[in-house]
């Protein structure tokens, strides 16, 4: 299996990971207002802050991959840059670039939601040809 990608194939991951990341403001958004009315534990939020970037690469890679092929290596890439995009973003918003265990931790889970993600997405599409 040979890697060729073309214009278009990169101009999906470029929209995956832009849609990825536009999920990913709107649903943390939306989880801040619960978290400022709801008592929360900060291994609760964790874990939801995981979930929300699950579901945004998820739909994100989902909305983008129009193509049945290469969705192992296109949701890879739409993950990896999602995670180092989001890392930038929500370190600015915080003020602080600092990196801890999690960060590698988010890396490779990001890494491996793309990764399924990809695949299941070409095969849906792969389906409905």
């Amino acid at each position: 299996m040979s890697l060729k990608l073309n214009k278009k194939d990169l101009f999906e991951m470029f929209k995956g990971v832009l849609f990825s990341i536009i999920i990913s403001l709107l649903t943390v958004v939306i989880f801040a207002v619960v978290v400022k009315f709801a008592n929360l534990s900060q291994k609760a939020v964790q874990i939801v802050n995981i979930f929300l970037k699950i579901i945004s690469i998820f739909f994100g890679t989902l909305l983008a991959i129009k193509s049945g092929r290469q969705g192992l290596f296109k949701g890879s890439i739409i993950g990896l840059f999602f995670v180092l995009i989001s890392y930038l973003i929500f370190s600015a918003i915080n003020g602080s670039f600092s990196v801890n265990p999690l960060t590698a931790f988010d890396v490779i889970f990001c890494l491996v939601a793309g990764l399924l993600s990809g695949i299941f997405t070409v095969n849906v599409r792969k389906g409905k040809e």
